[in-house]
């Protein structure tokens, strides 16, 4: 069992805190796999696999305002 380390009751933001890096982490795992196959289709054929924008901003901005989230329930609780 996990001692409490705060004496706050308040727990829906680590909650969404929890759920949205599990959501950004699938993802990204998601993601990944499914432009290493573009990668290996590419290779075989002597060209390069372009990232997708969308995908890029997509994992940045959402782990940015995760780990922002995260640096404010730090230090406000």
């Amino acid at each position: 069992m996990v001692p409490d380390l705060s004496s706050s009751e308040t727990t829906w933001p680590y909650l969404v805190a929890g759920v949205g890096f599990a959501l950004w982490g699938m993802l990204a795992i998601g993601y990944g796999s499914s432009h290493a196959g573009a990668v290996g289709r590419a290779l075989d054929q002597g060209d390069f696999a372009e990232p997708a924008p969308w995908a890029l901003r997509t994992l940045v901005v959402s782990g940015v305002a995760l780990g922002l989230l995260t640096a404010v329930l730090i230090v406000f609780d």
